[in-house]
């Protein structure tokens, strides 16, 4: 007998879950064996049940940062991680593709999407809802080169990232030193080697920089 795919669905919204979980009940290859309706609550039961596929939607509580995904994975032990969500915006699809989601798929689509997608996924695959833009498909799909500004970014240090991610969408230097742990005169110090690495003037050209790789939306 054919093993079916284990499933676990990851949604604050129980209406969500239910609906999912009756749509897919009538599929011979798929299981729904947990859910969860928020992120420690997922980590839990994907440790626990270590399913095939997560089907996860990135506004639960406790899904602080596209980081989850990563923990989600490690602790299904290689779970496929497939994003169901609304949002569309480049950072959030680049941030959870890059996290290792292999699926973002968007609620508007129908259900025989969401199934296509598990299986692709399953079978490790990518799945992206033809909504999101060619131009993100390409750049995870690796179909495309990485523009040189992106590859500048990629030599900065975690921290730098962390930091420049959060410079960028226009928190303090106060708040970022709460957010990261840190002193202020280190998230000072990080300030001035990012600008100094990306060679950045100023402020805006920090955030105009963000905006042209992908990780901020200006629209």
């Amino acid at each position: 007998m054919e093993m079916k795919i284990k499933l676990i669905l990851v949604d604050n919204q129980l209406v969500v879950r239910q609906g999912i979980k009756t749509l897919l009940s009538g599929r011979p290859d798929m299981e729904v064996a947990a859910e969860a309706s928020d992120s420690a609550e997922a980590l839990q039961m994907i440790g626990k049940v270590k399913p095939d596929v997560a089907v996860v939607e990135p506004s639960v509580p406790g899904f602080e940062s596209a980081d989850a995904i990563k923990h989600y994975r490690q602790a299904g032990g290689g779970t496929e991680i497939i994003v169901l969500t609304a949002e569309k915006s480049r950072k959030t699809v680049r941030d959870c593709l890059q996290a290792g989601a292999k699926g973002y798929v968007l609620k508007t689509a129908s259900i025989s999407e969401i199934i296509t997608a598990i299986r692709t996924v399953h079978d490790k695959g990518y799945h992206l809802s033809p909504e999101i833009s060619a131009e993100i498909i390409d750049t995870f799909m690796n179909k495309q080169e990485t523009p040189a500004e992106t590859n500048q970014y990629s030599r900065l240090s975690r921290r730098e990232q962390q930091v420049f991610r959060l410079l960028a969408e226009g928190a303090t230097t106060g708040e970022i030193a709460g957010k990261l742990g840190i002193s202020p005169k280190t998230v000072a110090k990080h300030r001035m080697s990012i600008m100094e690495k990306l060679l950045l003037k100023n402020s805006a050209s920090l955030v105009r920089y963000a905006a042209r790789i992908g990780l901020l939306d200006l629209t």
